[in-house]
Formats: structure tokens, C-alpha cells, sequence
């Protein structure tokens, strides 16, 4: 009985022992195929997080070009020193608010070398624009007195006509561009008593202290600093024509027509002769098709004469507040989407001058003996601006001495290609 009983727990034993084993073994190929699938998924994740590393390094190095090249353009501000502070403290705060999240079209912070280079360059605001009209230097408020009208009166024909152009630092500056404008009224037929009419709108202080060593009629906008050269379609440049268009209407509302003229643009004859006597308003094209009176044609508002009356000024109102239904543009580009209302709807009258006779360097017949007024439009950057227009310039000196029964035998032109004309 005993053996028996022996004989039972000794096999006992021996299940349990081989279970015990079989266990065992078990449990150490499960680890083993465990790891063996954990070395596929650590390869695996190794080669995606390699490359992950690899485009974060791009990335940055990316960033650190763009910061680098940012810095390198905009330089820091310098922290104000006791009274050369300028702002309030709540102006500060919204300089110091680079980006709004709630209104991704809203850049209030030009300063900072951090900001988004696409968006500073191609947004401003409606907000914006209107501190920027606002926002008055304490300096320049009793620096300079606000004497438009004094001017105006000055300066108007008997008709109320002035002529108007502005200009800042950049454009002053000797050998720039408004003393080459101003050379052209010397140089043209018949044009330079006009200079008695001409009121220069300068945009910061340097221009202006520029523009009265150079001529007696100088208004210095109040509250404007727009020193350095604007590029086109930066934000400063928005800012820039939308301020020039506000002028505009404040010239109408005090009772005078004017014809603003761009600073690029050369005066070779008289352009009232151009005008027609029944429109409301008389445009320069930068592409002209035929009809003077068709608003297919594409204006260029750098040479316009508009004429005082109730009709005019709520044009420049509507086209003011025109601003916020085309976002982010210039003032030339939301006239020509609002044209075809002004005409139809306002009933305003609108003449598209020839290019003919008003020429630009995007389109011109290069011929001196229609020649009126040469503008350096499709051309960007003062240099090249400058190089053809002086070249421009020489030329139309040389074709005064030609004869008249020499002029007959065939058009004279200009010397072409230049840097943007052609």
C-alpha cells in the first residue's frame, strides 16, 4: 500500500515537474519572440524618428536663415531714452502686439525682426491705418503748424487749380527723384510756370527741411513718417497712397481741384491742354485701349485731375471706405474694381488719357513730338527709376535743338532699351 502510494507521488512529481518545465519554456520564447519583434519596431521607429530629426534640421536651419535675413533687414529697435519716448503707454502695448490671433489679417507690430515677412509686406489693416492717420507726433504737431490752406491759397490759379505731388527722405534726397520732377518743369514747353502752382506734400522731416531749400511751396503732413523707400505692396506703401487719397478729399472739401502728379512722372508740355472741359475727373492709363470715356481702360491714379464739387467728394469717400472690401491693396488697384459703379451708379464722368500723350514706360509711342508726360510706371526701385528717367531727360534736351522742319521728316524717340523702358 505504501509503495503504491510512493509509486503515485513520484509520478505526481513528475507531472508537475514537466508542466513546471514546459511552463518555463513557454514563458522564455514568448519573451524571446517578444524581443525579437521589439528589435523590428525599434527599427522601425529609429528610421522615423531619423528622419523626423533630419526635416526638424532643415527647419531650422531654414528659420534660422529667414531670422537671420530678417534681422539683417530690420534692425532692432533702440529702447527710448527719457524724453525722446513718443507714444503713450497704450500706443506701446499695441506696438509691442505683434499678431492678434482673433483677426489673422491684423499686423500691428512693424518694428519687431521677428514678425512674418509675408504678412507684414502684403497686410495692413483698416485699424491699422487709422492710428496710422491718427497718431499724431507730439514733435512734429508744434514743429510744424498745419498751414494747407495758406498754401492753397498761394499756390491756386484763378481757376482754384494747384498741382500736388509728394515726396519723402528717399525721393528728396540729392540726385533723387524730385529734383530730376522739378528739372523736368524747367526743361519742358511751356511748363515751367507751373512750379508757381505746386505744392510738394512731404512725409517726414528730413524731406521737408529738403523741400524748402528747393522750393517755397512745402507742407509738412501732420503726424506722417514715412522716411525710407516703400516698396511696392509692402504694408508702408498701403499706408502711404491711402494717406495721399485722404489729403486728396480734405483739398476738395476746402473748395480746390488739383492735379496730383507722382513724383517718377516727367513734365514735357502742358497736360491741361489734354484735359476735356466736361469731365468730373481725368485719369493717366497704365493701358489704354481707344476710348477715353471707357472704364475698361486701366488707370493709373498717379496723374490725376479732379475737379471740386459735391459729386468728387463723395467719390473719394466711397473709394476711402472702398479700402476695407479689397484687402490688402493700394489705392490705384480698388479705383479700378469700383470704376464701373462710379460711372454707372455716381454718374460721374471719367476721361482715361491716352496713352499717347500721357505716356508710361508700360506702354508709350516713343515718339517726342506727342510726348506730354512720361511716367517711370512697371519699374520698381529708385535706380532704375532715376537711369531712365535721367536718361529720358538728356534726350528730350537734344530733340529741342532739332529744328522744326527737321522734326517734320519722321518720329524722333528716345534712346531705348533702358533699365525698365523699352
Amino acid at each position: 500500500m505504501m509503495k503504491k502510494e510512493s509509486t503515485s507521488s513520484n509520478n505526481l512529481q513528475q507531472v508537475i515537474s514537466f508542466l513546471l518545465g514546459a511552463s518555463v519554456a513557454s514563458v522564455l520564447l514568448f519573451f524571446i519572440l517578444s524581443a525579437n519583434r521589439g528589435d523590428r519596431y525599434i527599427a522601425n521607429s529609429s528610421w522615423s524618428s531619423t528622419s523626423t530629426k533630419s526635416a526638424q534640421e532643415i527647419l531650422s536651419s531654414s528659420s534660422d536663415i529667414i531670422q537671420a535675413t530678417d534681422h539683417a533687414k530690420t534692425p532692432l529697435p533702440k529702447k527710448p531714452k527719457g524724453d525722446e519716448t513718443k507714444f503713450s503707454t497704450k500706443e506701446s502695448e499695441r506696438n509691442e502686439t505683434s499678431y492678434s490671433p482673433s483677426k489673422e489679417s491684423e499686423v500691428t507690430d512693424r518694428s519687431s525682426p521677428l514678425k512674418e515677412p509675408e504678412k507684414n509686406e502684403t497686410k495692413s489693416s483698416p485699424k491699422e491705418f487709422e492710428r496710422n492717420e491718427t497718431k499724431l507726433s507730439t514733435t512734429n504737431e508744434t514743429k510744424y503748424s498745419d498751414n494747407l490752406e495758406d498754401l492753397l491759397r498761394k499756390a491756386a490759379t484763378k481757376e482754384k487749380n494747384i498741382i500736388m505731388t509728394s515726396a519723402n527722405e528717399a525721393w528728396a534726397a540729392p540726385d533723387s527723384l524730385l529734383g530730376l520732377f522739378l528739372e523736368s518743369f524747367h526743361s519742358g514747353e511751356d511748363t515751367e510756370h507751373f512750379l508757381n502752382n505746386l505744392i510738394i506734400i512731404t512725409l517726414d522731416p528730413k524731406a521737408f527741411e529738403r523741400c524748402k531749400a528747393m522750393h517755397p511751396f512745402c507742407y509738412m503732413l501732420k503726424g506722417a513718417n514715412f522716411a525710407g523707400e516703400k516698396v511696392y505692396m509692402t504694408s508702408d506703401y498701403f499706408d502711404l497712397v491711402w494717406t495721399k487719397v485722404k489729403l486728396q478729399q480734405r483739398i476738395l472739401q476746402l473748395g480746390y481741384n488739383f492735379l496730383f502728379t507722382d513724383v517718377d512722372i516727367m513734365w514735357f508740355r502742358n497736360p491741361f491742354e489734354r484735359f476735356a472741359s466736361d469731365a468730373d475727373i481725368s485719369t493717366s492709363c497704365d493701358f489704354f485701349f481707344g476710348d477715353e470715356n471707357s472704364p475698361w481702360n486701366f488707370p493709373n491714379t498717379g496723374f490725376l485731375y479732379v475737379k471740386s464739387n459735391p459729386k468728387n467728394i463723395e467719390l473719394f469717400k466711397y473709394w476711402h471706405e472702398s479700402r476695407d472690401k479689397f484687402p490688402p491693396n493700394h489705392e490705384q488697384w480698388v479705383f479700378n474694381q469700383i470704376k464701373f459703379d462710379v460711372v454707372n451708379r455716381m454718374q460721374l464722368k471719367i476721361q482715361f488719357l491716352s496713352t499717347t500723350y500721357n505716356m508710361g514706360f508700360c506702354n508709350s509711342t516713343k515718339d517726342f513730338d506727342k510726348l506730354y508726360t512720361m511716367h517711370a510706371n512697371c519699374c520698381v526701385g529708385i535706380g532704375a527709376k532715376m537711369h531712365d528717367l535721367r536718361m529720358l531727360l538728356d534726350d528730350w534736351n537734344k530733340y529741342k535743338t532739332i529744328t522744326k522742319e527737321e522734326r517734320k521728316k519722321g518720329p524722333v524717340s528716345w534712346r531705348v532699351p533702358g533699365i525698365c523702358m523699352h
